[in-house]
């Protein structure tokens, strides 16, 4: 058993890839101990320090570290993998295959798209938590709260296992809020948190371990729900020409196919909680009705965007083809979109305040 000031401890790890050269550049962000249990006013450095090695075949990057690492290479405690967008569409089974035969690499982490050079990103402090791979796992733990069994379907495991089926797997885009690196310690002194910081909104779509397109968050959510995966989600509405905010809960979906008429019947069953309602109407059953009527309606339209971009990107987002529906013909495949929803949660009064005006 190493000590622990004996390990360069991984905490993120990333690949670029080149598409001219086939030249990987792969960048390891390592954990300082030290720098981690320093105390306001230590000494302790930097909480993490960022290698970054070239080579053609992943195999000898381990060697490499080596010879600029002191300590020893260790990666079983690996938080999440990055690879550059221009990486994933030239395709990573070569990547996902490297990994699943190391013994000492983990693949039920999470793995994302970085659009932004990983260069800046890798390069990068995290605010509230010093180590940006924690950082990374707590926003995707909380956010794993909405789905259901709360697993977020991102990580490698994932990948590696929708490589055989026609429905694509989708893989958060990673974004980043400036061009430059928050690369000074400094950076945890700002008390601007959305400046120099990552975001997860889009989404990349992967076919066969290649990247083919992005979806946009609004489209990724509607995913999610009409395969099933999502429990919780917000939409916003439109009522009586006002905003109203509710919060999908509780939502249950059933498949039913009828392959004589060649159609397949999505229903979507959710519970909804009212976040914010500017209405100036009281709260009666007919405007919960109302309420009800205008999610349904809207959920409604968004899954038969997605339907149409589905068949007009050829991409297999409701999984037709692996539920046995002939390959041929998907594109032809009628999907029947039911929704139907019941407000639960109104809030704590039904009548919005109102100010009087006095009589003069």
């Amino acid at each position: 058993m190493k000590e622990i000031n004996q390990l360069a401890i991984v905490n993120i790890a990333a690949a670029d890839k080149d598409p001219k050269t086939g030249m990987i550049t792969a960048y390891y962000q390592v954990i300082n101990p030290s720098g981690v249990s320093a105390r306001k006013g230590g000494s302790g450095g930097a909480a993490v320090y960022t290698f970054d090695f070239k080579e053609y075949s992943s195999g000898r990057f381990a060697d490499k570290t080596s010879r600029v690492m002191p300590r020893l290479f260790y990666t079983p405690q690996i938080q999440c993998y990055i690879v550059s967008e221009r990486y994933a569409r030239q395709g990573i089974l070569d990547l996902i295959n490297f990994l699943e035969r190391d013994p000492e690499h983990r693949t039920n982490v999470d793995i994302f798209v970085s659009d932004a050079p990983l260069s800046v990103v890798m390069n990068s402090f995290t605010s509230l938590e010093r180590v940006p791979g924690r950082y990374i796992r707590s926003l995707f733990e909380l956010h794993a709260r909405n789905f259901h069994m709360s697993v977020f379907p991102s990580r490698l495991n994932d990948l590696a296992k929708g490589i055989n089926f026609h429905q694509p797997t989708i893989i958060p885009i990673l974004d980043y809020s400036s061009k430059q690196p928050a690369s000074k310690a400094d950076k945890l002194e700002s008390i601007n948190a959305s400046k120099e910081a990552m975001s997860f909104d889009d989404g990349a779509v992967f076919v066969h371990a290649r990247m083919v397109g992005r979806l946009d968050v609004e489209t990724k959510t509607v995913f999610y729900i009409l395969n099933g995966k999502l429990n919780k989600f917000v939409e916003s509405v439109e009522v009586n020409g006002e905003k109203v905010d509710v919060e999908a809960q509780n939502v249950r979906v059933q498949r039913e196919y009828d392959r004589s008429s060649f159609r397949l019947t999505i229903r979507i069953r959710a519970d909804l909680r009212i976040l914010s309602n500017k209405q100036k109407n009281e709260m009666t059953v007919q405007n919960l009705h109302d309420i009800e009527m205008a999610f349904n309606q809207s959920l409604k339209q968004k899954a038969k965007s997605l339907d149409e971009l589905c068949k007009n990107k050829d991409w297999d987002l409701l999984g037709l083809q692996d539920e046995g529906v002939n390959p041929a013909a998907w594109h032809q495949f009628k999907v029947l979109f039911l929704v139907n929803s019941k407000v639960t949660t109104i809030g704590n009064t039904g009548s919005p305040y109102k100010v009087e005006k006095s009589e003069r």
